[in-house]
């Protein structure tokens, strides 16, 4: 996928949809490293790969361009390009015997330099690596085919003029890693750590709490365990019941199950050929 962001790591974030409001979250497209981590992989990429991969990691005689490179831009905290380096490929080339620690460094270093090139070039680079990596016409086969997407999309319906909306860098983020605020769209019903929370979205989980009585209760699911239930109701109150034995029952009730199922077989190429599709959806 053309940004930094594994198919493991797409799971991850449908995972998260669950975890509380407080935890920590990716601001904007890039995940910004320290400044202390940047100037030592700096450094570092200067000693052991500035002379293939060339000045500011733009590419030299010998080696490509890292900040156009898919392993770069694929990378999540240095684990791939450890992973990369490891490699067949890299080790026939060069042969690198390089610690974690450091390879992290030369990571972020070398993402530095990805978000400054996207900053200064409107995201060109990007652009051209997502705009270049689909098929549209593979993609139109997988939504009304394999994908199962007309299930739940149409494309005069709530899918009309998506590839207007956003750009194809954000189309394809927002494919990878579907909000609870809408059909492609962020948002979604947690309040910012801190905060009050707000409405649930329209994608929201929710669930049904069935009481000893048979009284049923619907909200937004807090916290479920063997041992209780925490529930946010529509008036943003939150309810705690006892759990015994499964009593009482809960039932959660979750719009985006199936495109997280979707997801744990998707591969890279139906993922850019799809979002190439959406693209052409004006």
């Amino acid at each position: 996928m053309p940004f930094h962001t594994t198919h493991a790591t797409l799971l991850l974030c449908a995972a998260l949809t669950f975890a509380p409001a407080a935890l920590a979250q990716r601001g904007g497209r890039f995940k910004i490293y320290p400044p202390e981590a940047v100037t030592r992989g700096n450094d570092s990429y200067n000693k052991t790969c500035g002379y293939c991969h060339g000045e500011k990691a733009k590419g030299g005689q010998v080696g490509p361009d890292l900040i156009r490179s898919d392993v770069s831009l694929r990378d999540e905290d240095g684990i791939g390009l450890a992973e990369y380096l490891k490699g067949a490929v890299h080790q026939k080339a060069v042969k690198l015997d390089l610690q974690q620690p450091l390879v992290s460094d030369i990571a972020a270093y070398i993402h530095s330099r990805i978000v400054n090139a996207a900053t200064q070039r409107g995201d060109g680079i990007l652009v051209d690596a997502v705009a270049n990596a689909g098929n549209a016409n593979a993609g139109e086969a997988y939504f009304k085919g394999a994908g199962g997407c007309t299930q739940c999309h149409s494309i005069d319906g709530n899918m009309k003029g998506i590839g207007s909306k956003y750009d194809i860098v954000t189309l394809q983020d927002r494919v990878a890693m579907p909000s609870r605020g809408g059909p492609l769209g962020r948002g979604g019903g947690r309040g910012g750590a801190g905060g009050a929370a707000g409405p649930p979205g329209p994608l929201a989980i929710t669930a049904t709490v069935t009481l000893a009585d048979g009284k049923k209760v619907e909200g937004t699911p807090v916290r479920v365990t063997d041992f209780e239930v925490t529930l946010r109701l529509a008036d943003g109150t939150q309810q705690t019941w006892p759990r015994e034995d499964g009593i009482p029952g809960v039932e959660t009730h979750d719009p985006l199950a199936k495109h997280i199922e979707i997801l744990k077989t998707m591969t890279d190429q139906r993922m850019h050929d799809l979002t190439a599709y959406l693209a052409t959806l004006k």
